[in-house]
């Protein structure tokens, strides 16, 4: 589902440390360039945009898949060009398919993404990918290319397209988050292979999840949405991929290559899959937050998705430009809906107009106007009820162009009021779906396996799929399957 691109704000207080370098040499290429960033540098940027990967996507709280995860990871940093730098590999709690890179060794892979992996070869190749995203110093020159064409301003609130407000993204996370040029994608595949390879992982196997992707871009693109627009995937990278990992296995030729696909995958059992705790469900036109405890509801026709952000929500008119949002923030402290307002004000260059209380779910919340214009120029209206419960900040937010605000503030009014507080029953009762997984045993077959799990032979072609398997023949005793939850959402 894509909702049109609106306002976002972006702040950047660009450290003192930072030195114009002139040229330096790159540890892939060998050649020289000009470099604006010190090592140094690029570690502690790295480092300050990590905290604010952990506050918009979440660390996932399994400390041993974590240990592993990283392993894995230090194994590919340990042979490649630039082994100095302290890498760290993380899972983070989104359920979309994605992995991405900061400047300075910091590597994330979302949950979404390890339960499509199906070896730890192919994770190898992943983390490798990113890796390499690192050594060949992609995000810092994409950096120094939007500093030298003005597209940051030091400690500036600017105005770009995206869809609603979210919270404040430093301009090097928002770096991290776009396309790759070509040329990098095509370099990080190949370093991502070089990699693995070196730190002994079986080369076909390791960029075997490109293939996979491909074919989920046909059946199920929703999943696969974030990491082509991150990583933009065509046919000429796989051709590519292929005919290095030919190369590759033919220089290793007579080695004992690692795939450890069960092993992997016996890792996975009750990995979460889809919507997590702090996602929330959706079901109809209400959507339900099981961490954060609270339900809003979108009017009757709108369309509505949960955001990238950890607890938040768009909502969309079905023919109008009227959107709505909910968005959540972990606070330091305590504050008041007003104290938490004026801080939001600090840091997205918001000018309130005019403000006013309300009630939401009980408690007494504050009601701002804004009255900004969008990158191109337009006037908007933005209307933001803040609500505070303990440390946890509430936004719902409702915003249009500005001609459209009176016909458009009595549907904006309504998802406000809709805004309620769950009981711990309540926020215990939403589900949470995971990942099975199943030793196959004598006998079985994918159609046994799938009456047994979803009580229908049907889905056997999809838990092959699911699985990487293309002959059905080849299901063998002793072998784990990772089993999808049936999750029921719409």
């Amino acid at each position: 589902m894509k909702f049109p691109k609106f306002i976002s704000y972006f702040t950047i207080i660009l450290s003192s440390t930072l030195m114009i370098l002139g040229c330096a040499v790159n540890p892939v290429t060998q050649k020289r360039e000009i470099m604006i960033y010190s090592d140094a540098a690029e570690v502690e940027m790295g480092r300050e945009a990590h905290t604010e990967v952990l506050q918009q996507y979440g660390k996932y709280e399994d400390p041993s898949l974590q240990r592993y995860i990283n392993n894995v990871g230090q194994s590919i940093a340990g042979v490649s060009h630039r082994p100095t730098i302290q890498y760290q590999y993380m899972v983070v709690d989104k359920p979309f398919i994605n992995a991405f890179a900061l400047p300075g060794g910091f590597v994330y892979i979302t949950r979404g993404m390890l339960g499509h992996l199906n070896s730890e070869a192919e994770l190898a190749g992943v983390l490798g990918h990113e890796t390499g995203h690192i050594t060949a110093r992609h995000g810092v020159k994409r950096l120094q290319k939007a500093k030298a064409s003005q597209l940051i301003l030091a400690g500036v609130a600017i105005a770009t397209e995206s869809e609603g407000l979210v919270q404040g993204s430093s301009i090097l996370l928002t770096a991290a988050l776009q396309t790759y040029s070509r040329k990098d994608e095509h370099q990080a595949d190949e370093l991502g292979g070089l990699y693995a390879f070196k730190a002994g992982y079986d080369p076909k196997k390791s960029m075997e999840f490109l293939k996979t992707l491909k074919k989920m871009d046909k059946t199920t693109p929703s999943a696969v949405e974030v990491i082509f627009r991150t990583h933009p995937l065509t046919e000429d990278r796989i051709e590519r991929v292929e005919a290095q990992s030919l190369e590759l296995s033919r220089q290793g030729r007579g080695r004992d290559f690692k795939i450890r696909s069960d092993e992997y995958v016996s890792l996975l059992d009750g990995l979460v899959f889809g919507p997590g705790e702090k996602d929330g469900v959706i079901q109809k036109n209400i959507y339900r937050n099981r961490f954060y405890r609270f339900s809003i509801s979108a009017p009757s026709g709108w369309k509505i998705k949960r955001g990238d952000a950890v607890g938040s929500l768009t909502m969309k008119h079905p023919t109008k430009d009227y959107y709505c949002q909910a968005l959540v923030f972990e606070l330091e402290a305590k504050m008041t809906p007003g104290q938490f307002a004026r801080s939001f004000e600090t840091k997205s260059g918001l000018k309130r107009v005019s403000d006013s209380k309300m009630t939401m779910s009980g408690s007494e919340a504050l009601l701002a106007l804004y009255h900004p214009r969008s990158s191109k120029g337009v006037p908007l209206a933005i209307e933001i009820a803040y609500l505070v419960r303990e440390k946890t900040g509430f936004m719902v937010v409702g915003f249009t162009q500005a001609p459209h605000f009176d016909q458009a503030k009595p549907l904006f009014r309504g998802v406000m009021s809709s805004f309620r507080f769950l009981t711990k029953a309540e926020a215990g009762r939403i589900p949470i779906y995971r990942l099975k997984i199943y030793t196959v045993g004598k006998g079985d077959t994918f159609r046994s396996i799938s009456k047994r799990f979803y009580g229908t032979p049907d889905k056997a072609r999809e838990i092959m799929e699911f699985n990487g398997i293309t002959d059905e023949l080849s299901l063998r005793p002793g072998k784990t399957l990772k089993i999808k939850p049936m999750i029921k959402e719409g």
